[in-house]
C-alpha cells in the first residue's frame, strides 16, 4: 500500500499547477515519467535479485523513495519534479514492488494467483486508503510539508518491510534457483531470453496491452467521461463524477483479488477469458450510457472496467510464475510489466482523440470494445510452453 502512493500524484497536481503556474500537461508529464521510472525499477530489481538478498533490494528502494520525496519538497519547478518524483519515486516503486512479488510468491506455490492478487490489491488500495490522509495534509500544511512527511514515512516503512522479507529456500537451493545455468528443460524455469522466444509470452503481452489500454484510457479520463454523460459541469456533477472515478479505482483492487482467486480455480485461459468478457461488457455499458445519458449505467461500466484492468495485472504476475517458473521470475516479471509503456500510450490516445474529434467518448468506447473482442480471441490461443 505504501508503494502504491506513487499513484496518488493527482492529489498534488492542482497545488503544483497553482504554485508553478503550470497546466495539466506539465503534471501529466511528471506522472508519465514516473511510470517509466517504475518500469526501470522493475528491471533493476530483476537484475539485482540474483545478486543481493531481498532485504538489500528493499533497503535500496527505501533510500530512493526517501530521497525522491525529500527532493520533491524542495522543488522549484516541473523539471525538478520530473527528476525527483518522476525518476526517483517511480524507480523506488518498481524496485520495491518487484522485490515483494519475487520474495513472497514462492511462499504460496499452490495459490500463486490469489497471493499475487492480494499483494497487487495492496498497491491499488494505497491511493484509496492512504490518499485521504495525504490530501488532508496538503490542505492543512501545503504540498512541501506533505512531500517532506512522505519522505520520512515511506522511507521508514519500507525499512521495516525489508526486515521481514525472506525467501522460503535455504541458501543452497536459492543459488540453484538463481544460477545462470538454470535451463527450462532442467528445472522448468525459463531464463528471460528463453521466455522471449516463446509464442505464449508474446500472445500474453498482446493480451495485456489490449486490456490495459482500456483501463488506462478511462482512468486518465474518468471524470470528463462521466461529466459528458451527466451533461453538466456544476459542483454536484463534478462530485458525482469524482465518486465514479473513485469507484473505478476501488474495483481495480477488487478485480486483482477476485481474478487471482479465479486463476487458481479456472486456470489461465478461464481467468483471462473472464477478464476480457468483463472488459467487453464494460464498454457496451459505457456506450449505452453515452447514448442514453444514463449515469448509473456508466458507473456500472466503470466498476467492471476497473475490475478487468486490475484482474489483468493479477493475470500477469500469476502467468509469468506459472508458465515460466520462479527461477528467473524477478527479471521475467519486470520485462512483462513493460506492457504499461505501450498501454499508457495507446489507451489515453484513443480516448483523447475521441474527445477532440467528436466532442465525446462514444467512439472511444466502440474502439475499446474491439480491443476487448480481440483480447478474447488472443486469450483462446494461449498455451503453457512445453
Amino acid at each position: 500500500m505504501v508503494l502504491g502512493l506513487v499513484y496518488a500524484w493527482s492529489l498534488f497536481s492542482g497545488p503544483l499547477e497553482a504554485a508553478f503556474r503550470g497546466t495539466a500537461v506539465d503534471t501529466s508529464r511528471v506522472f508519465s515519467v514516473s511510470m517509466m521510472g517504475l518500469c526501470l525499477g522493475h528491471l533493476a530489481s530483476g537484475w539485482l535479485s540474483s545478486r543481493l538478498p531481498s532485504r538489500g533490494v528493499m533497503l535500496m528502494a527505501s533510500r530512493f523513495a526517501a530521497a525522491g520525496f525529500a527532493l520533491s519538497a524542495a522543488a522549484t519547478g516541473f523539471g525538478w519534479l520530473t527528476v525527483s518524483y518522476g525518476v526517483l519515486c517511480g524507480f523506488a516503486t518498481g524496485l520495491g514492488a518487484n522485490c515483494v512479488m519475487n520474495t513472497v510468491l514462492p511462499w504460496f506455490a499452490d495459490r500463486k494467483g490469489l497471493a499475487s492478487g492480494v499483494l497487487l490489491a495492496g498497491v491499488g488500495l494505497g491511493p484509496l486508503v492512504l490518499g485521504p490522509a495525504v490530501g488532508a495534509l496538503i490542505s492543512h500544511a501545503g504540498w512541501r510539508v506533505a512531500f517532506a512527511v512522505l519522505a520520512g514515512a515511506v522511507g521508514g516503512l519500507l525499512v521495516l518491510g525489508a526486515l521481514v522479507l525472506r525467501r522460503p529456500v535455504d541458501e543452497g537451493a536459492e543459488k540453484q534457483v538463481s544460477g545462470p545455468a538454470d535451463a527450462a528443460g532442467a528445472t522448468g524455469s525459463f531464463t528471460t531470453a528463453q521466455m522471449l522466444r516463446t509464442r505464449a509470452f508474446w500472445l500474453f503481452f498482446c493480451w495485456i496491452v489490449l486490456v490495459s489500454s482500456g483501463g488506462l484510457a478511462l482512468i486518465s479520463n474518468a471524470v470528463p467521461a462521466a461529466l459528458d454523460v451527466l451533461g453538466s459541469r456544476e459542483a454536484a456533477a463534478v462530485a458525482a463524477a469524482t465518486g465514479a472515478m473513485g469507484a473505478l479505482s476501488g474495483f481495480n483492487s477488487v478485480g486483482r483479488v477476485v481474478v487471482g482467486f479465479l486463476w487458481d480455480r479456472l486456470g489461465p485461459r478461464g481467468a483471462m477469458a473472464t477478464v476480457s468478457a468483463a472488459f467487453a461488457i464494460a464498454m457496451l455499458l459505457c456506450a449505452a450510457a453515452q447514448a442514453m445519458a444514463s449515469f448509473p449505467l456508466i458507473v456500472v461500466g466503470f466498476l467492471l472496467l476497473g475490475a478487468s484492468y486490475g484482474g489483468a495485472v493479477s493475470v500477469g504476475s500469476a502467468l509469468i510464475s506459472q508458465f515460466f517458473g520462479m527461477g528467473h521470475y524477478a527479471l521475467n516479471y519486470a520485462v512483462a510489466t513493460l506492457n504499461v509503456l505501450v498501454a499508457s500510450c495507446v489507451g489515453p490516445t484513443v480516448s483523447g482523440f475521441s474527445s477532440a474529434m467528436t466532442g465525446g467518448y462514444l467512439a472511444a468506447y466502440l474502439a475499446l470494445l474491439a480491443f476487448a473482442v480481440a483480447s478474447l480471441l488472443v486469450a483462446a490461443g494461449i498455451r503453457k510452453p512445453g
